[in-house]
């Protein structure tokens, strides 16, 4: 038996499974299963059950109805550890990226005091130079003002 992949085992331990991405035709085809309708629908499918024999539901409306919250609830809590997951690791991406500006910043200069002496550098990295003019460090300077003149 072949042995799990990292994703295959995250998915065991999460309880759910990983599937294929839906295609843009399978998605069309779905009910409004979209996230800003999830929770609506969560509510609704509560509210049904509770009042289904009132309002003289089919059982098969209640079988779907029941079946599907309980695949919403089983998926919650594996959704948010994801999510949770998730920001942690592009928190961690972030702090890892703030740590490689100091390195931009003197690279750019560096390109900048040797482009005389090496002007294929400073073509090369004219990318990274156009880059870093927006991350300036420090504080911005003020634009002088126009007093008309004295005198």
């Amino acid at each position: 038996m072949p042995e799990q992949t990292l994703i295959e085992q995250l998915a065991a331990v999460l309880n759910v499974e990983v599937i294929a991405p839906m295609d843009g035709s399978e998605a069309q085809g779905m009910h409004k299963a979209l996230p800003g309708y999830q929770a609506v629908a969560d509510d609704a499918a509560r509210f049904v059950q509770k009042h289904g024999q009132t309002l003289n539901l089919d059982a098969s409306v209640l079988a779907d109805l029941t079946e599907g919250l309980a695949e919403v609830l089983r998926l919650e809590p594996g959704e948010h550890a994801l999510d949770k997951l998730q920001q942690s690791v592009y928190h961690q991406r972030l702090r890892g990226t703030d740590r490689c500006m100091e390195g931009l910043y003197n690279s750019t200069r560096r390109i900048r005091d040797f482009s005389e002496a090496y002007p294929d550098i400073a073509e090369e990295g004219k990318f990274l130079l156009d880059f870093m003019k927006a991350f300036k460090p420090g504080r911005k300077k003020e634009k002088k003002e126009d007093g008309g003149g004295e005198g």
